[in-house]
């Protein structure tokens, strides 16, 4: 069997925050809607997968039903008297009563205590007993004491009706503030087949759940507007909006601000520098200025030059090049030397080996290159002295010309004045205080001086190491790329300043706008960058409202509202049809159409005849809107399978006696599964519903009369066996005992208007029953269906002369006795005692004649 549970589980899906909702609300334990949000927010962020869960019988609630066994002491309920005593069946329960008895104080009391009431009436309090002396310092409670019985428990309590009460909250009611809410409401069905309350606590969690996630969205709503709140950042609102607008999320902001509003490395440099130049611009004598703005123009290229031309000897080639040179030149050297040492020993017999001996061996030298001899023989004669060489002469002359020709003096001397060449002892870079003088900016000044510094440094150095023809260090390298660049800023803000200040007034002012909007820019740009972290706070904020706008749609109930017109289509919209059709059939009630509602985890029904736009009581007679209420109400008890208690004030006011007759039909038929207490002031009504308990001997069916012992003590029931209430004759005794009243001398002013109300009451009764019994002789009964036709010749034809005047008594009674009201027209006229004397006398006349 599909059931509502089915339908809950379609709804939840695969969503786990969906089937935790569904799980915690399975345990029927009180929810807390903060914690149970914190459980979906993780649920929702994590991913995590749940069971879905199982499905149950779609059985219907279990309902114990409830039972008013007695009802005694009554305190402070209106007027009724706390002697009041009476025992109930527990099927059909019927009190009939004059106006002004206290049966409506039995219904407010009642109704108070339930729950199942529909009403148009909003105030439901209950006076006390206001004729009755009362110490202002004891409390005014309002109590009944009642006799209950709750399935197979019977339990009796004094009730303070002003409380909720578990057991007596099941009472039903219906009453002439139900019809209108009845027939033209939306009504949800409040019992359903199991599982079908779950659609309606789920619907109020997302409720909870959605005010929850609102109050954390305004909560973050809130401190995010507070991060730029401080007056400091109104000249960067505009900014801070495309901010807001353009960028997606905290990581990008730096990105952002970059790109759109990038910073000043040296941004009080810049502000200095604009500042200056608008204070140059707005100066009355800018020749002077020109000139020092060359002079400083003219140094800077000078230094520039010196630097760069520096900079082209101390790099990284040229440094490399010298290396090899002065390597070359500590190779050469070492090879002089252990040349030389080699020669002092092949002469070491010569005492001196002096430079003039040099010169005669390099003279041989040349002249054996010349003749182009590499080696001389034993025997030859000596070039110096002809005399014959041997072998000893040859080795030492060999070797003699093999020294010679090892020499590196010259190459070493060659080398030298290629290492001296590229000395640079003699560049110096100078920036003289006068000169530093003629310069704004003092950073600028002491950064100049501290390249030049280094670079007289790095000088120093390199020409230390030439001059000791020593390998020079890579430190003396200078690379002045950014000082030249930096430099050659300088050189062409100078040159625009010297042209700003050549030109006229009007383009001056343009300037100076431009400087100024250049400035505002550059401060704003500072602001933002500096307000980074803040930037990123709100954007942090940002993303979890917008995180919890999306878990907050998660919280609509449409979906689970179109479940639930599935679920409600599916298991019971068809019987409930079925039911409300039967019993508009047993009413005679046609034309009113039905719909179904889906609204919010519920599903309301709504009543309109023949367009949605028209409802019933714009369309439907004051009879015919009580039996379409009367319809729905017995429908709704069906549906909700409620046996509890149903009490019913005077359903068939306005009814013509064939409804009436039909109403009674239907509350005898519900009586027959419940208890069912009526109250009702019609006659015709009372023995409608004694006939048709007849027919089945009940003793769980009771009548009940109920009457006022004087204004302070009403509603006093007493229990009439038989369904008779009264006749012809007893209520002459009852007029007979107010015409002695009203003609009293003590009877005068308010009490006399309250005697004639319930005199009247008594009058109109009077005149159901001079008909009945004086003019149709018993031959139609209130409590028989049927005519009894064995007595109709008995009809007393001649009454007829009298029944307009008796007609004209019953409309005069109804507009003066106690409970009715008149028409606006009438609204003037009250009952007097001269009028009730002049009636009186007509009522014993006609009694005498037909009793």
């Amino acid at each position: 069997m599909t059931t509502a549970l089915y339908f809950l589980s379609e709804w939840a899906g695969e969503d786990a925050w969906k089937i935790h909702v569904l799980n915690k609300v399975k345990t029927k334990c009180e929810i807390d809607s903060s914690q149970l949000l914190e459980d979906v927010l993780r649920l929702i962020k994590s991913k995590e997968k749940l069971d879905k869960i199982p499905d149950i019988d779609g059985e219907y609630l279990d309902r114990t039903s409830m039972v008013i066994d007695e009802i005694n002491a009554p305190r402070n309920i209106n007027a009724l008297s706390s002697d009041v005593r009476f025992s109930l069946g527990k099927n059909l329960n019927v009190f009939y009563g004059e106006n002004g008895s206290g049966k409506s104080s039995y219904v407010r009391m009642f109704r108070k205590l339930a729950d199942n009431y529909f009403t148009s009436e909003r105030d439901l309090t209950i006076i006390p007993n206001v004729y009755m002396e009362e110490s202002i310092e004891k409390p005014m409670l309002q109590t009944v004491e009642a006799t209950y019985t709750l399935g197979d428990k019977k339990k009796n309590e004094i009730i303070d009706i002003n409380q909720r009460h578990s057991a007596l909250c099941k009472i039903n009611v219906f009453d002439s503030e139900s019809i209108i809410p009845l027939i033209n409401s939306d009504l949800t069905f409040s019992i359903l087949p199991k599982g079908f309350e779950y659609f309606q606590i789920i619907s109020d969690l997302l409720d909870a759940l959605r005010n929850e996630i609102s109050e954390a969205i305004e909560a973050m709503i809130a401190k995010q507007d507070k991060i730029f709140i401080d007056s400091s950042y109104n000249f960067i609102r505009d900014e801070l909006e495309n901010i807001f607008r353009g960028v997606k999320d905290f990581k990008s902001i730096k990105v952002y601000l970059d790109n759109n509003y990038p910073r000043s490395d040296s941004y009080e440099d810049v502000i200095q520098e604009i500042e200056l130049q608008i204070s140059e611009l707005e100066s009355s004598n800018p020749k002077d200025k020109i000139k020092i703005l060359n002079a400083q123009k003219t140094k800077l290229l000078t230094i520039r030059e010196s630097i760069q031309k520096l900079s082209a000897i101390l790099n990284q080639e040229n440094l490399e090049k010298v290396n090899e040179l002065i390597m070359e030149f500590e190779q050469k050297v070492q090879e002089e030397r252990e040349f030389n040492e080699s020669f002092q020993k092949n002469v070491s017999f010569l005492e001196v080996a002096n430079n003039e001996w040099v010169v005669f061996v390099k003279a041989g030298k040349q002249y054996f290159d010349s003749i182009n001899k590499t080696q001389l023989k034993i025997g030859e004669p000596c070039i110096f002295c002809s005399t014959a060489l041997n072998s000893t002469s040859v080795n030492m002359i060999e070797s003699y010309m093999k020294h010679v020709s090892n020499s590196n003096k010259e190459k070493l001397s060659s080398i030298e004045k290629e290492i001296l060449r590229h000395d640079v002892t003699n560049v110096v870079i100078s920036f003289a205080e006068e000169e530093a003088e003629l310069f704004e900016s003092e950073k600028f000044i002491e950064r100049i001086k501290f390249v030049i510094q280094l670079v007289n440094r790095n000088i120093g150095a390199f020409s230390a190491s030439i001059k000791a023809k020593k390998v020079i260090d890579e430190k003396v390298i200078l690379d002045v790329t950014d000082v030249v660049k930096e430099i050659n800023l300088e050189i062409d803000v100078l040159s625009d300043r010297i042209e700003n200040l050549s030109k006229s007034n009007g383009e001056t002012a343009v300037i100076i706008a431009s400087r100024k909007e250049l400035k505002e820019t550059l401060q704003k740009n500072e602001k933002l960058h500096n307000s980074l972290k803040l930037l990123e706070e709100w954007f942090q904020f940002q993303e979890s409202i917008e995180e919890y706008k999306k878990v907050k749609s998660k919280f609509s109930t449409n979906t689970l509202t179109k479940k639930q017109a599935e679920a409600f289509k599916n298991i019971v919209q068809g019987e409930y049809l079925e039911t409300f059709n039967r019993f508009a059939k047993e009413l005679k009630v046609s034309n009113v159409d039905l719909k179904l509602i889906p609204k919010k985890g519920e599903t309301m029904r709504k009543k309109f005849v023949s367009s949605e736009e028209y409802k019933v009581s714009q369309i439907m007679s004051e009879g015919e809107q009580k039996a379409v209420a009367m319809v729905e109400f017995a429908t709704d008890i069906t549906i909700r399978n409620d046996f509890n208690t149903i009490l019913f004030d005077d359903p068939v006011t306005s009814l013509d006696y064939k409804r009436s007759e039909m109403i009674a039909s239907l509350v005898y038929q519900l009586s027959l599964d419940r208890q069912i207490i009526v109250f009702t002031h019609n006659i015709m009504f009372y023995y409608y519903l004694y006939n048709a308990s007849a027919k089945m001997k009940n003793k769980e069916n009771k009548f009940f009369k109920v009457d006022e012992f004087d204004k302070m003590n009403k509603g006093i029931v007493s229990e009439s066996f038989s369904g008779r209430l009264e006749n012809l004759k007893e209520v002459m005794k009852k007029l007979t005992t107010q015409e002695q009243t009203i003609n009293s001398k003590a009877c005068f002013g308010d009490e006399l208007e309250e005697a004639l109300k319930k005199a009247y009451s008594d009058i109109r009764t009077w005149c159901e029953l001079i008909v009945e019994e004086g003019f149709f002789n018993s031959v139609i009964r209130r409590y028989e269906p049927n005519i009894r036709f064995t007595k109709v010749k008995e009809i007393k034809g001649h009454f007829i002369n009298e029944l307009t005047s008796v007609s004209d008594l019953f409309d005069k009674s109804c507009r003066w006795m106690t409970g009715h009201s008149q028409p606006t027209e009438t609204q003037h006229i009250r009952a007097t005692k001269e009028a009730f004397n002049e009636d009186i006398k007509y009522i014993q006349r006609l009694y005498d004649q037909y009793k």
